[in-house]
């Protein structure tokens, strides 16, 4: 059973005009009422502080969805993980722009959205409770450690069993994304090593440290090769 029929990315931030600002500058396209989009996922600037990303699902029936057994607590969800799902009943302010996030065309200089990314302590833990909210398996790995991408077609969802601290994070693919990340670090963006064993100066995968509290994982690569 899907969560709903309408998905968007929250982002609480404290000053709403000066984050859209800053999201245009890499290439989300903004909507109006302080939404913006990467042509696949939609990114729902709030006001106020609260648990960076979260998800919003409208169009939920709540009492379904409570009675297939999902712990639904205040019109919300919680993953294992911790990612934080509201829910409405509402019908959808807008649509999304496609009807398959996982086959839809990008419009941001980051390239593709992969996945909204979580790592966490048991892969499948964190699966039974997305494949429980409607969610299905694109492609699921053993190499370099455990992990998947899941979708319900309208957001996409990365779990990676490694024992990491890290937020949950938007991540992008492009094979020109060291190109990429060269123009960000040029232009005053906070890029820094996504693995510090590595090359500090090689931008071929890089974190994106926003100033709201949101981090993007930018790689260099083809993310149609893990099937989405």
């Amino acid at each position: 059973m899907r969560l709903g029929t309408y998905v968007e990315i929250l982002h609480y931030v404290a000053d709403t005009p000066e984050a859209g600002e800053y999201y245009q500058r890499l290439g989300l396209a903004g909507l109006g009422d302080d939404v913006y989009t990467d042509g696949r996922y939609h990114l729902h600037l709030l006001a106020g502080e609260g648990p960076n990303p979260s998800l919003r699902y409208y169009g939920a029936d709540i009492d379904a969805l409570k009675a297939a057994g999902l712990g639904v607590v205040d019109d919300r969800l919680v993953s294992p993980a911790g990612i934080n799902i509201l829910l409405s009943t509402d019908a959808p302010p807008r649509q999304l722009p496609h009807d398959d996030v996982a086959r839809a065309q990008d419009i941001t200089r980051l390239g593709k959205f992969g996945e909204v990314s979580a790592f966490i302590p048991d892969i499948n833990v964190e699966r039974a409770f997305w494949e429980a909210a409607g969610f299905e398996t694109l492609g699921r790995y053993e190499q370099p450690s455990p992990w998947g991408i899941w979708q319900d077609k309208l957001m996409l969802i990365g779990l990676h069993q490694e024992d990491v601290d890290e937020p949950f994070a938007i991540c992008h693919f492009s094979p020109d994304m060291k190109e990429v990340n060269g123009q960000l670090k040029a232009e005053g963006f906070d890029l820094q090593p996504f693995d510090t064993s590595g090359d500090p100066e090689d931008l071929t995968w890089q974190k994106l440290m926003t100033p709201y509290g949101l981090m993007f994982y930018l790689f260099t690569g083809d993310i149609s090769q893990a099937q989405p």
